[in-house]
């Protein structure tokens, strides 16, 4: 706040022609950022568009052609149920006789190579039983042991004779091997696709012929390295202008099946997006990820059913507009300068007759009213002048006018200071009046007027709207004590309230107007037994009072009457405006009373009064 007093003190008082050069320079800065920003966001629109167009249709063509690589082994796979070759090598094998499972291990190895061999891209293939491992174990050997316990054998099971795709996993882990864990070697990550075979036979008499039941139904096992799923993604990041583009391929429930980060691959990490990703299936999505806003296209895969994405950050999508913002800011350059140029050639022009009148203004601030201003033109300025002129003539008159007339103001705002009663002077007056009632043995007078004084002092020092429950339940008790010595006998009151409340800060005096009403209206009728109750209590955001007597009772009428202030008392209604003022419009007073007799008023007050409400009352 107090910086922006110093700058509109600044601009109050600086020169027109200052105020004129920043008015154009603003001005036209406006404009110019305006137009720039809109043609910026409108560029920035369509370029990131673009940007999304073009990932996506990158991500679909490398899914398109890994769709191509595993289809083709999922085409392969299902060949192998059928051959016969396979079924009888796997008829006749005797699993106890070590020279018959190598004699089976090198035709099993001939027969996947005859399917899988011609891929390169296959880093290796298994048909894994309960008591051998067969296939190509030159790269690799997989325990059958540590097969059957793993994840992936448990998949080819559900898979029931379909090819299983595995994501990326840690062959060590995953297979048992963990003496292996620690090390890194050629296969330490792999991606698999198993197949539980359920091998079947025709013979020449075309009779269908299935395993023995004795006989275990072998498992397929296909394995693929990172390289090979993720090396289309690879190649694109690396020729990419984007410099932060990274990419990755995860299943449906956020297995890594390739990143860019090679440290996540084989995590199970999802992407906070990825549950929209499958929903959609393809398209395009901007996040804010670790704070900043990124692009991420996005594709399923058909053979599957992975989601494979590349993700750049907006600002990478939009660099190229950064020449627009360079010229841009060149062109602003430009325009300020021909913008201030312009404006101090027109305030030479506006301002010299404004000068001429303030030299003429001051001469008529020493005391020389018979100025006159040549006058030129038939402009703006030119009628200023003539109206200056003839202002000038009769400026001396006025001036002794409103001289006479302020200070008769003067002469009778004096009149009423010394008219006017001291608070101080009342309250050593009490005082003396005190003392006088104590050297005459009038105790009980000098016990009203005691008090009497102790509220006056009360009142008057403190010259806030608010002050603690306690110095207002204090003062009540004295106006309580004048007021029952008024009416000897007549009530007496009961005051409950909770001890937490009585340093919270309350309206000045909000209780008293109850009070007195309850004693002037409520009880007046009585000659004995009047009561009065005020309770105080509160929860966890509200304060409640209710002041209660026993008293004569109003109808609604009645009631209504004294909330509006048309009655005599006009306090009632000014402390629920308070209220209202200091906690808000949820809060105030409720009055319930019946003809029978009695009335309650219930009060409703904040824990904790607005500070800025406090203000707006000063």
């Amino acid at each position: 706040m107090r910086i922006l007093r110093k700058m509109a003190d600044m601009a109050a008082n600086a020169k027109f022609r200052i105020k004129l050069l920043v008015s154009y320079f603003l001005l036209v800065s406006f404009i110019i950022l305006i137009l720039g920003f809109a043609y910026y966001q409108i560029s920035a629109k369509n370029m990131l568009s673009n940007v999304k167009e073009s990932l996506g249709n990158v991500v679909i063509n490398n899914n398109q052609l890994l769709d191509e690589k595993l289809q083709s082994i999922r085409d392969k796979s299902e060949m192998l149920p059928i051959d016969n070759e396979l079924y009888r090598v796997i008829i006749e094998t005797d699993a106890t006789d070590n020279e018959s499972l190598l004699k089976t291990d090198r035709k099993i190895t001939q027969i996947l190579f005859k399917y899988f061999g011609g891929d390169m891209d296959i880093y290796s293939s298994f048909i894994v039983t309960p008591s051998y491992n067969f296939g190509n174990t030159a790269r690799m050997f997989v325990m059958p042991d540590g097969f059957l316990a793993s994840s992936l054998y448990r998949k080819s099971i559900e898979g029931k004779g379909n090819l299983v795709w595995i994501p990326t996993y840690r062959y060590a882990e995953t297979l048992g091997e963990k003496d292996m864990s620690g090390l890194n070697f050629e296969f330490n990550k792999l991606a698999s696709a198993v197949k539980q075979l359920k091998l079947t036979f025709v013979d020449e008499k075309g009779i269908f012929h299935s395993l023995p039941d004795m006989i275990p139904e072998p498992v397929l096992m296909v394995n693929l390295t990172t390289d090979y799923i993720g090396r289309l993604f690879a190649d694109y990041a690396e020729h990419s202008e984007y410099r932060h583009l990274s990419y990755g391929i995860v299943d449906d429930g956020g297995a890594v099946v390739i990143h860019s980060d090679e440290a996540l691959i084989a995590k199970h990490k999802p992407p906070d997006w990825l549950e929209e990703a499958t929903d959609m299936n393809h398209g395009s999505i901007q996040k804010v990820i670790d704070g900043k806003p990124v692009v991420i296209s996005f594709s399923r895969m058909e053979s599957t059913g992975w989601i494979s994405y590349i993700e750049i950050p907006v600002e990478d999508a939009l660099q190229d507009l950064n020449a627009l913002r360079r010229y841009s800011t060149l062109f602003l350059i430009i325009m300020l300068i021909v913008s201030i140029i312009l404006a101090y050639a027109m305030s030479v022009f506006i301002t010299k007759p404004i000068s001429r009148m303030k030299k003429a203004m001051k001469l008529m601030e020493r005391g020389n009213f018979h100025i006159h201003i040549p006058e030129h033109g038939r402009d703006e300025f030119g009628h200023l002048i003539r109206t200056f002129n003839h202002m000038n003539g009769r400026i001396e008159a006025l001036i002794e006018e409103n001289y006479a007339s302020r200070l008769r103001e003067k002469e009778a705002e004096l009149m009423a200071l010394n008219l006017q009663l001291n608070p101080h002077f009342l309250y050593n007056t009490l005082t003396t009046l005190y003392w006088i009632a104590v050297e005459n043995n009038q105790q009980e007078m000098s016990l009203i007027i005691h008090n009497l004084a102790d509220m006056l002092q009360t009142s008057t020092r403190n010259k806030k709207e608010t002050w603690p429950l306690r110095t207002d339940l204090d003062w009540l008790n004295k106006y309580i004590y004048i007021m029952s010595s008024r009416f000897e006998n007549v009530f007496h009151v009961q005051i409950d309230v909770a001890d937490e409340l009585l340093d919270m800060e309350v309206p000045k005096l909000f209780l008293q107007p109850f009070v007195e009403n309850a004693i002037i209206h409520g009880l007046a009728e009585k000659e004995q037994d009047g009561t009065i109750v005020i309770n105080g209590w509160s929860d966890r955001l509200m304060v409640y009072f209710t002041v209660e007597d026993n008293g004569s009772g109003m109808d609604k009428a009645l009631i209504d009457q004294l909330k509006a202030g048309k009655m005599n008392s006009t306090g009632m209604p000014n402390v629920e405006k308070r209220i209202k003022l200091l906690y808000g419009s949820e809060y105030g007073v409720d009055i319930h009373s019946s003809e029978d007799g009695g009335t309650t008023v219930h009060i409703r007050m904040g824990l904790i009064a607005s500070r800025q409400d406090i203000l707006e009352i000063k």
